[in-house]
C-alpha cells in the first residue's frame, strides 16, 4: 500500500489529462458529425464501428501500419544493439557518441519524413542509385526508412543502459570456461539485457504504430498504400467526416492496447536465479 500513495498522483495526473479526450472522442464516434454541415449532427449510435470494422481499406491499412511496425522494430533492435556495442566499447568518448546517436531523434519527424523521401525522388538517393517515378510505394518506405534512422539512436542509448548491466566476472567466467561468443552473448548478454530489450522493443513498436508524418508526405492522389493512422487524418481533416474519424481513433487506441498486451507476456522478463 506504501507504493500506491506515491503512484497515486501520478494516476490521478494521468487519468485527468487522458480520460476527457478520450471520452469525447468516444461520445464523437456515436454520431455523425460533418464539419460542412454542423447542424446535421445526429446520434447514430454504432453504425460508425460497424463500418470501420467491415471496411476492407481500413484492415489493409492495419495490416501496412503492423508491417511497417515489423520492419522498423527490427532494424533499429538490430542497428542500435550494433551501436550500443560500439559505444559500450567507447569508453573515453562514449558520453559524446551518446549525444551523436541522439541527435536524430531530435528532428522533428516531418523533417526527417521530407528529407527522406526527396532524398528518394529528386535528391542524392535517386542521382546515386538511378531512380526514377519510384511512385507513392517507394516515398513511403523512404519515409520509414527515415523513421527508422530518427529513432535508433534512443533505441541504441536504453540498449546500452542494459548492456551495462552485464557483469564481468560473469563474463570472465564464461570466457573461462570455454564458452565461445555465440554463447556468451545468447547466455549472459542477452539475459543480462532483457528488461532493456523488452522497453526497446515495446517503446519503439507502439511508436511506430502511429507512424503519420511518413505516409502524409508521401501520399498521392490514388495512393493505395495508407496506414491506419492516416486513415484517421484523412477522415478527419479531408472528409471533414468527425464521428468516423472519432471512431476510427477510438479503434486504433484498442487496437494499440492491444499491441500492448500482446507485447508485455511475449517480452517478459524472467529473473536469472
Amino acid at each position: 500500500m506504501r507504493g500506491w500513495r506515491w503512484l497515486a498522483p501520478a494516476v490521478v495526473v494521468l487519468l485527468a489529462v487522458t480520460a476527457w479526450p478520450i471520452g469525447r472522442a468516444v461520445s464523437t464516434s456515436l454520431t455523425t458529425h460533418p464539419v460542412t454541415s454542423p447542424d446535421d449532427q445526429r446520434f447514430v449510435g454504432l453504425d460508425n464501428y460497424t463500418d470501420i470494422l467491415s471496411s476492407r481499406t481500413w484492415w489493409l491499412a492495419v495490416a501496412a501500419t503492423l508491417l511497417i511496425v515489423v520492419v522498423l522494430v527490427v532494424l533499429q533492435v538490430a542497428i542500435g544493439f550494433a551501436f550500443a556495442a560500439a559505444m559500450h566499447r567507447l569508453v573515453l568518448v562514449w558520453p559524446i557518441t551518446q549525444l551523436l546517436v541522439l541527435l536524430p531523434f531530435g528532428l522533428l519527424s516531418i523533417v526527417s519524413a521530407v528529407v527522406w523521401r526527396d532524398a528518394v525522388t529528386t535528391g542524392f538517393a535517386a542521382d546515386w542509385f538511378g531512380l526514377d517515378d519510384v511512385g507513392p510505394l517507394g516515398a513511403l518506405v523512404a519515409t520509414c526508412v527515415g523513421e527508422a534512422w530518427r529513432g535508433t539512436g534512443i533505441t541504441a542509448i536504453i540498449l546500452l543502459a542494459g548492456m551495462r548491466r552485464v557483469s564481468t566476472s560473469l563474463m570472465a567466467s564464461a570466457v573461462a570456461d570455454g564458452a565461445t561468443a555465440w554463447q556468451r552473448l545468447r547466455r549472459v548478454v542477452l539475459p543480462a539485457m532483457g528488461p532493456a530489450l523488452a522497453v526497446a522493443t515495446a517503446y519503439r513498436a507502439l511508436d511506430a504504430f502511429r507512424i503519420l508524418e511518413g505516409p502524409i508526405v508521401a501520399d498521392e492522389p490514388g495512393a493505395t498504400v495508407r496506414t491506419a493512422p492516416f486513415l484517421v487524418w484523412d477522415t478527419t481533416f479531408s472528409s471533414f467526416e468527425l464521428g468516423l474519424g472519432a471512431a476510427m481513433s477510438v479503434v486504433l487506441l484498442l487496437l494499440a492496447a492491444l499491441l500492448a498486451a500482446v507485447l508485455v507476456p511475449v517480452l517478459r522478463v524472467r529473473r536469472l536465479v
